[in-house]
């Protein structure tokens, strides 16, 4: 059974990294009828909270580093985030193999919307990066199948499809990571800020 004393905080914090980018979405560059632009992995539950009300939603999920960045669309997760930032997230390894170490992370931290509105110009920076221009189109695929248009319109509807969406980012104060183990032990790690 592996101790937590043998592990260092920067230790910890690696092996979180490298959880959450083998975890992560990733950008997929084919086309096809049926690729949407991600490549998708492990999703992360997002507790949210109003009054006592908890809310919880599975999501894709990138990151950069420990933050984590979301985009979705509105409704209640959104409400509660901007009545309550504390958040809460869980992502973890499926299928469950006994027969190898598997880890999964509780992610607590203060969530921030952004969107079109807020921040254009860090949204559509990331919306680049984790290419969401391609599963905006894809969302408008009817609309944009109208081959009289203009490259301009298109990419007006397709700024106009991700103007509907946001992006909620994640700052973690605290996340502890378990490894769940071939002999059942399972042990836990805690990083905080």
């Amino acid at each position: 059974m592996v101790d937590e004393q043998k592990k260092t905080k920067s230790q910890i914090k690696k092996e979180i990294i490298e959880f959450l980018d083998n975890s992560c979405g990733l950008i997929d560059e084919k086309k096809g009828k049926y690729r949407c632009g991600t490549i998708h992995r492990n999703s992360l539950v997002l507790a949210t909270s109003y009054k006592d009300v908890p809310r919880a939603t599975p999501l894709e999920f990138f990151n950069e580093g420990l933050t984590l960045y979301i985009f979705g669309e509105g409704g209640g997760k959104i409400a509660n985030i901007k009545r309550n930032a504390k958040v809460s997230a869980a992502i973890y390894e499926q299928p469950m193999k006994h027969s190898t170490v598997q880890k999964s992370l509780q992610v607590f931290g203060k969530a921030e919307i952004i969107n079109m509105h807020s921040n254009a110009r860090l949204y559509k920076t990331k919306a680049k990066k984790w290419n969401m221009y391609t599963v905006a189109e894809k969302l408008g695929s009817q609309m944009l199948q109208n081959k009289k248009m203009s490259e301009k319109d298109k990419t007006m509807i397709i700024e106009k499809i991700l103007s509907s969406l946001n992006m909620i980012k994640i700052v973690p104060d605290k996340i502890i990571l378990r490894e769940y183990h071939p002999d059942f032990s399972m042990p836990k790690y805690e990083w905080q800020k």
